[in-house]
């Protein structure tokens, strides 16, 4: 697919993937700058056409973040953005070597499967893992869903979040650890608030 197949949406989403928004939120501006790389003058002034223009780029990331639209990204202008399940789900589809050789970034796509592989090896040594596929899921305390999502009682809501991002992201692919975390969701609900 060239770089102008693609919708603004989904542009939005592959520069946020290169920022390593699968694992961290990514602010606009670097979104912007990004996606300009990718696709020149998709996301400029029409008055002065050497510009980004970041309304364009938070408008596109809004309609990235839409359910009709994918539900590709999540978050917004204050906290920053990162990709959702679906996104990362829809990005592991493209084939990022001929974006990579048109812009100078050095992000490489198996840095996103060498993150969510790390971050798997990680959820798997947990004893949350262990009392789950040993069908001891009653067992499960509070301190095994901290563990397991490396948060604890004194997180901020802001930063419980981006860790239950990265989770969800990293586990889409791994059904027993889907759902795990879909069982810890459950049993610890006032935990994800």
């Amino acid at each position: 697919m060239q770089n102008n197949e693609f919708s603004k949406p989904q542009l939005i989403t592959i520069a946020v993937a290169l920022l390593n928004g699968d694992t961290t939120y990514v602010d606009r501006e670097e979104v912007a700058i990004t996606v300009n790389d990718i696709a020149p003058g998709r996301f400029n002034w029409r008055k002065y056409p050497e510009r980004i223009d970041l309304d364009a780029v938070s408008v596109a990331l809004r309609s990235a973040k839409k359910t009709q639209n994918g539900g590709l990204v999540v978050g917004n202008n204050a906290k920053g953005w990162m990709l959702s399940p679906t996104g990362l789900k829809w990005i592991k589809t493209i084939d990022l070597d001929a974006i990579h050789e048109k812009i100078s970034i050095k992000v490489r796509s198996t840095s996103i499967l060498a993150n969510q592989e790390v971050e798997r090896k990680r959820l798997r040594s947990t004893r949350a893992y262990e009392l789950f596929i040993s069908g001891k899921s009653k067992a499960i305390a509070l301190q095994d869903f901290y563990e397991f999502a490396r948060v604890n009682e004194y997180f901020q809501t802001k930063a419980r979040h981006r860790r239950y991002a990265i989770i969800a992201n990293t586990v889409i692919d791994d059904n027993i650890l889907s759902r795990l975390w879909d069982l810890l969701q459950t049993k610890f609900p006032k935990e994800i608030q």
